[in-house]
């Protein structure tokens, strides 16, 4: 779990450039399209959804260029409150 320094809205729109149309696939159906920013952790890729995303483990998330599954999700906070949600992938 990460801690913020600012809010996470903030933290997207500062990167807004940066943000990608990601579908989360759950058992071959998808269930939501949201933007999201891909990142890594001492070599662990990772994608950052707004907290609230329903991702879980095992869920494909896909892109026009790739797909990958989640393999962990945890946390970002700001003042003491989950943020964001990311989504670890393999």
């Amino acid at each position: 779990m990460g801690v913020l320094p600012v809010p996470a809205k903030q933290y997207f729109s500062d990167f807004a450039f940066d943000l990608v149309d990601y579908a989360i696939v759950r058992k071959g159906k998808q269930v939501a399209t949201v933007k999201g920013l891909s990142n890594s952790d001492h070599g662990q890729q990772f994608v950052s959804f707004l907290y609230g995303i329903d991702v879980r483990i095992g869920d494909r998330l896909q892109t026009d260029n790739s797909a990958a599954f989640v393999s962990r999700v945890d946390y970002d906070t700001y003042n003491g409150q989950k943020q964001l949600i990311n989504a670890y992938v393999r």
